[in-house]
């Protein structure tokens, strides 16, 4: 049921991801404005998520999540709906709103997996969780492709509203999840609360657990959200052909995640993690340096392929990574730690994301900035292999009784 209730949620999140950006674009906002829009969004998950995480330490999960699926495709609409006003106060209140709306949702889910499945399942549940947002896309991409081209030619508007009216059927799968969960921490002492009971060796777990997060995020935070606009303006390619690539792309990603138990299994994590990303790290070089020779008849077909190559060698190395950071950090600490990554994703967004508007203001090609990302990302693919060795060595962390 979560992975289902998932799935539909997400296909208000990729219909935004693929083409919010095409429509702000058709209405005037330059990339400085679309930047500004997009780090409100991060900012008021940076405000939340530390708390939020601290607050569900140890706490039932389900109706928190439930919470989440409800109010998430509410203001997905509102998002969508307040782009027609004038007001930008509006439009960053809807933004900020959908962002915690998604946040609620999305950080237990994790924790929530590794409460309620097997041991032995973790590796295969964390996998089949990570395929909702790659078959969401491919679904989507699919369907927005036949709906922008040809005779049909939908609203871009419209378009984005049906995908978000369909998120609505996420909140009815999650009214069906159990509602047993295990490991729920009883009632605390008088006078302890959530981060009086982390110790030293909780907070430097923690501490190298996110650290490899923190670089890929500032990295992803430079490119990722602005990738349909480098596609558009570098390479001139349409909204439709844009989501029909990125469909494809996913189809690899969840073709290539069938492979990660098997991979994990005969050739461990680093291989599963490092190894991937690193060539991660070339194709988006190759990727972004396509700017240099845009005017070739070759460079649009190199991007795409880059692009859709790229997708399936970073994403697939993220059920490994969430299952070294989690096991590095201990039972008790997932929903802070889930908490904390969201965080760090969303902060390191929120400034990459005015970083990216301050650069292109002072004319910064889309190239140097995708540069700077694979520059960063060469820093978190080492974090992560460091993190990998400390499991290694350590071991899982053995979580204390917790009165």
């Amino acid at each position: 049921m979560l992975v289902l209730g998932d799935l539909f949620l997400q296909f208000g999140n990729v219909a935004l991801f693929l083409l919010l950006n095409y429509y702000l674009m058709d209405l005037g906002y330059e990339d400085a404005q679309i930047a500004s829009l997009h780090s409100t969004r991060y900012f008021g998950v940076i405000l939340f998520a530390l708390p939020f995480g601290m607050y569900i330490r140890g706490k039932r999960l389900r109706p928190v999540m439930q919470l989440g699926a409800i109010l998430t495709p509410i203001f997905g609409l509102l998002l969508i709906l307040s782009i027609d006003t004038s007001s930008v106060l509006i439009q960053k209140a809807c933004f900020m709103s959908w962002g915690i709306s998604f946040l609620l949702f999305h950080v237990p889910g994790m924790p929530y997996i590794l409460k309620t499945a097997k041991a032995e399942n973790h590796t295969a549940s964390i996998t089949l969780y990570f395929q909702t947002f790659s078959l969401a896309t491919l679904t989507v991409g699919i369907l927005v492709f036949f709906l922008r081209s040809g005779s049909l030619q939908f609203d871009l508007k419209n378009v984005l509203l049906a995908f978000n009216f369909i998120s609505f059927l996420g909140f009815v799968f999650l009214l069906r999840l159990p509602k047993h969960e295990l490991n729920v921490q009883k009632k605390r002492s008088l006078g302890q609360s959530s981060l009086s009971s982390v110790e030293h060796e909780d907070i430097r777990r923690i501490t190298w657990a996110i650290l490899p997060t923190l670089l890929i995020a500032v990295g992803a935070g430079l490119t990722i959200p602005f990738i349909n606009m480098f596609f558009a303006k570098v390479h001139g390619l349409r909204d439709a052909n844009f989501a029909l690539f990125g469909a494809l792309s996913h189809v690899l990603v969840m073709i290539t995640a069938t492979f990660i138990p098997t991979i994990k299994k005969h050739l461990g994590y680093v291989t599963g993690i490092t190894g991937l990303q690193s060539v991660g790290v070339l194709i988006l070089i190759v990727l972004g340096t396509t700017q240099f020779y845009a005017d070739m008849p070759w460079a649009l077909p190199i991007a795409l392929g880059a692009f859709m190559i790229r997708q399936p060698l970073m994403n697939c190395a993220g059920p490994l990574t969430t299952e070294v950071s989690m096991y590095y950090v201990g039972e008790r600490n997932r929903e802070l730690v889930a908490s904390v990554q969201s965080a760090i994703w969303s902060g390191s967004w929120f400034f990459s994301s005015m970083i990216f508007g301050e650069l292109r203001d002072y004319g910064i090609d889309y190239v140097f900035i995708i540069l700077a990302t694979a520059s960063i990302y060469v820093l978190g693919v080492i974090g992560y292999h460091k993190l990998i060795r400390r499991l290694e060595r350590e071991g899982r962390y053995e979580d204390r009784t917790t009165q």
